[in-house]
């Protein structure tokens, strides 16, 4: 017999509780602390796989854009105006350097292979089906190139690469594939018409962050969907903490090289490099000193290669170790926190709500 779904309500509740108990708790214990005191667990593997399980960066990263570092953020985009069967997305494939046109339900069901494991409860599947479908949807309208990396299984691959990969699963992962996709085919995500900004990403460090902290401030009103919101259920993900460390020396290189044109004054011990840290309500670094210039979060997890922009560090024994929370840019809809919310019952509807608030779903007629 199945167990009864949990109600919307009864979820939210729920979530509220555990947001009380854990969600604040990184923004409040950072901001009232010394930046270089020792956290109490500390990540030993240094490449822990999370659910799910593809890297962090392949989720969408809303690249910079010459007017708007959002994605089609100010360009309209229209409805698909033909069934999910009929269309087709065109994509630059990094590995070959050739542009290849995949039809909507093969290059849907191929994302979200590359995107989360299989073994995941259905409800999330089909929430990551919609989210993919309504990110790529409105990236193509807006005429920005779409990337994949077929070598690294990065967006898109084809089923021949799933076959070598899965072997004798390959009819068994494909069927799964086929029944999510045939469930959700051609629904999206809108927002006042026009598809969503519908980003996602691995792991939350227990909250989502806002887009306007991340990439332009004017989301606040134009992406009013993209608000933090409780995820407590991602600190249960074996993917959820991380560390760095760089000796001393290598912590400068980095910096400089990734901060050229920076006059970085780390004459003084190494605990004073990196100060007055700022963080957002979400419990993400905002921005920094560092060697007494002010960075923002964004840039320092990009220099130092760290899974999210939520971290402590610690200065000792000549080296500098980041103590990291979460897996990616933290925006829109956390994969890992929309398999827990599916395993306490909400269906793809519900998840989808939780995590882009204030959005519509909309089904092809």
């Amino acid at each position: 017999m199945k167990k009864p779904r949990c109600s919307t309500a009864k979820l939210l509740l729920v979530l509220g509780l555990l947001y009380a108990t854990y969600t604040l708790v990184p923004a409040v214990a950072y901001g009232g602390s010394s930046l270089f005191q020792p956290t109490a667990q500390k990540e030993t593997q240094t490449s822990p796989t999370p659910v799910p399980t593809a890297p962090p960066e392949t989720q969408p990263q809303a690249p910079s854009q010459p007017d708007s570092p959002l994605p089609g953020f100010l360009e309209g985009a229209a409805l698909p105006g033909s069934p999910a069967e009929e269309e087709a997305f065109t994509l630059y494939d990094t590995a070959t350097e050739q542009s290849i046109t995949v039809p909507a339900e093969e290059f849907l069901a191929a994302a979200i292979a590359c995107e989360m494991d299989l073994s995941s409860p259905p409800e999330a599947l089909k929430a990551q089906a919609v989210a993919t479908y309504t990110y790529y949807t409105r990236q193509q309208a807006a005429g920005t190139t779409l990337t994949c990396d077929t070598k690294s299984w990065l967006v898109y691959v084809p089923p021949s690469a799933m076959q070598d990969r899965w072997g004798e699963d390959y009819e068994e992962n494909m069927a799964i594939l086929q029944d999510v996709v045939g469930q959700v085919r051609g629904q999206i995500l809108t927002w006042q018409g026009q598809p969503a900004l519908a980003t996602y990403f691995a792991i939350s460090p227990g909250s989502t962050e806002a887009a306007a902290n991340v990439w332009d401030p004017a989301a606040a009103d134009t992406c009013p969907y993209l608000q933090p919101v409780a995820s407590p259920g991602d600190r249960l993900s074996d993917g959820y903490l991380s560390s760095r460390t760089f000796a001393e020396d290598e912590f400068q290189t980095v910096a400089a090289a990734y901060f050229p044109d920076a006059a970085f004054d780390f004459s003084g011990p190494s605990a004073q490099w990196l100060t007055e840290i700022e963080y957002t309500a979400a419990g993400m670094v905002r921005k920094a000193l560092l060697g007494g210039i002010e960075v923002s979060g964004k840039d320092l997890r990009s220099a130092f290669s760290l899974r999210s922009a939520c971290f402590s560090v610690t200065a000792e024994s000549g080296s500098l170790t980041f103590q990291v929370r979460g897996w990616g840019h933290g925006v829109g809809m956390s994969q890992v926190g929309a398999v827990f919310l599916a395993k306490q019952g909400a269906d793809y509807k519900e998840i989808l709500g939780y995590y882009y608030p204030g959005t519509q779903l909309v089904s092809p007629s």
